[in-house]
């Protein structure tokens, strides 16, 4: 399986768990704050919003890998691998 975000997808993952995290995570002011600040620097079009999305895209294919099971013809039979070795 493969899935690609773009940045507007990122975007709204981004917004809605920093939406979470500021509605039902106690913090102090100063938290909330810092949370409001790195949101708004990763605002659509933005470099940092860019970055973000390969960094969500890198993670989420590193998980997706680690999960799947892969089969691979060898010498007339099948195995089934996973990421970093044979399962």
């Amino acid at each position: 399986m493969q899935v690609i975000l773009d940045p507007y997808e990122t975007w709204s993952i981004m917004t809605l768990v920093a939406s979470q995290v500021l509605d039902q995570v106690e913090l102090s002011d100063e938290g909330k704050e810092q949370v409001r600040r790195w949101r708004s620097g990763r605002d659509e079009g933005t470099a940092e919003l860019a970055d973000l999305t390969i960094s969500m895209n890198e993670a989420l294919g590193t998980v997706l890998d680690e999960r799947t099971t892969h089969l691979i013809r060898r010498k007339g039979h099948y195995v089934s691998t996973r990421e970093g070795g044979e399962a």
